[in-house]
């Protein structure tokens, strides 16, 4: 019996021995599994301020003009707030991999995927970004080892431990301002064309009620110049918070005699472009134009009253009656004879009308109709009214036109006025004069026109000139233009951690 009881206290020690062993085990995980799970909080709550810390410098540090970010800084940011709250060198971070890293790798020089975003920049403000553009940063902590204390006893290797985090950054653009449409053209004169296309030599001409704007940029020829004054030459401005120049201003106008100077503008496109031409470039079937000839037995003896119709030549003093002129070939004046008309529009086409000019530079036979005045040859014409659209349809698409030739006419018009001639704007030159193709040439003293000129080239030549031109848009073509460009502007936001 005493026997049997000794063998049943050894296989209670060995039982107990067993348990202890198993309870020992278990308690070495818990404290070790205890101790890596807190190390964990402290890597995640790590992870968390350095990708926050990033996503302020992408915030803070952005360009918002551009959407570019300053990598450099935001690794840098993440990096250094590692080290701070979990003591993680930057050698650490050399060679660290996340197999999940976004797209972009700011850190790659140093073979880093563990600092990671979707994309290397947002897009720049404008029409094509507005709306929220995101980003997305994303840190993955390099690994630390978790010495296995208790455990490793039991057989048990040492623990990793890391973290990830990541980051919501969003671009958020808005458009600021809108374009304006206003009454009127873009500029009072708008010279259109290529090449050295304002020649003002000696003449002295003011502008009232619109800009002066060169499309060329041109810096080639004798001046090197898109255009030009002599040193006794003016071309002055005297609209409020009007401008002289163009794309290629300063550098491509040459001469002291602007005034204001010129300043850099956005090339104008030209806005009479949907004005119906005479003849065969008239929109579908309808012709606005008269398809009589005009009076030509009387169209180059003096001092005669003309009706509207076509014409190939008209020279000497005339007055022309309300309507339409088509004019072939062209117009001639010399000695003191004066061209004059109320509520007349003057077609200038070329000697194959009613088909259109050939393409400028054309050598071919066709005569490509224009003005040569000599002497004292002036006219003193006002163009199409509002009364006359009432009255007939077919002047409404020319309401405020004067003169009007067909858009590959590139020939010269030389217009005179001197003194009584013509006066002022109540009485004297008003209607816009449209030369896509071709070169006006003013000269005059005491010389004024309410109008808007739009030409491919303008020059004073001769004598120096006195012109007064004053933009009135009551008695000029009914047109619209656009004012500023539309702006975008950014606003960047870190968004906070994301999943």
């Amino acid at each position: 019996m005493r026997a049997r009881r000794d063998d049943e206290r050894g296989v209670i020690a060995v039982a107990f021995a067993i348990l202890l062993v198993l309870v020992l085990s278990v308690t070495a995980l818990v404290i070790d599994l205890g101790n890596a799970r807190q190390l964990r909080r402290v890597s995640q709550a790590s992870a968390d301020a350095a990708v926050l810390a990033g996503g302020e410098a992408v915030e803070d540090g952005m360009n918002k003009t551009n959407g570019s970010i300053p990598w450099s800084t935001v690794v840098t940011q993440v990096k250094n707030y590692a080290k701070a709250n979990n003591n993680i060198a930057l050698s650490a971070w050399v060679n660290c991999t996340d197999a999940s890293a976004l797209a972009y790798r700011p850190d790659s020089a140093n073979n880093n995927s563990c600092i990671s975003a979707s994309t290397e920049s947002f897009p720049p403000p404008s029409a094509s970004s507005v709306g929220d553009n995101v980003d997305y940063l994303r840190v993955r902590l390099p690994s630390k080892t978790v010495k296995s204390f208790f455990s490793k006893a039991v057989g048990n290797s040492d623990l990793v431990v890391g973290a990830t985090a990541q980051i919501k950054a969003v671009f958020t653009v808005s458009q600021i301002s809108t374009p304006s449409v206003e009454a009127g053209g873009p500029c009072a004169l708008c010279v259109l064309g290529a090449g050295y296309t304002l020649d003002g030599q000696n003449g002295d001409v003011t502008i009232v009620g619109g800009n002066v704007i060169v499309n060329s940029i041109y810096t080639g020829g004798s001046c090197h110049c898109a255009a030009a004054l002599n040193s006794n030459g003016h071309v002055t401005l005297t609209t409020t918070g009007g401008a002289i120049g163009g794309p290629g201003a300063p550098d491509n106008f040459s001469g002291s005699g602007f005034v204001p100077a010129p300043t850099q503008q956005s090339a104008v496109p030209d806005p009479l472009a949907n004005v119906p031409q005479c003849g065969s470039g008239s929109p579908g079937t309808v012709n606005y134009c008269p398809t009589n000839t005009g009076d030509t037995a009387n169209a180059n003896q003096k001092n005669k009253t003309l009706t509207p119709g076509i014409y190939s030549t008209i020279s000497g003093s005339h007055t022309l009656s309300p309507g339409v002129y088509i004019i072939t070939q062209g117009i001639t004046l010399s000695g003191s004879d004066l061209l004059q008309g109320d509520g007349v529009m003057l077609y200038f086409a070329c000697s194959n009308y009613p088909s259109d000019c050939p393409p400028p530079n054309n050598n071919t036979n066709i005569v490509r109709a224009g003005i040569t005045a000599t002497g004292n040859g002036a006219m003193r014409i006002t163009g199409i009214t509002q009364a006359q659209c009432t009255a007939n349809a077919n002047y409404c698409p020319y309401v405020g036109m004067m003169d009007f030739a067909d858009r590959n006419n590139d020939a010269t018009q030389t217009w005179r006025g001197n003194g009584t001639n013509e006066n002022g704007q109540q009485s004297g030159i008003s209607g816009t004069i449209y030369m896509y193709a071709g070169q006006m040439d003013l000269r005059g003293n005491g010389y004024q026109m309410s109008s808007q000129i739009v030409v491919d080239r303008f020059t004073m030549n001769g004598n120096p000139s006195t012109v007064t031109i004053s933009y009135d848009l009551t008695k000029n073509y009914t047109e619209t233009h656009i004012v500023g460009v539309s702006t975008y502007a950014g606003v960047p936001d870190n968004n906070g951690l994301s999943g």
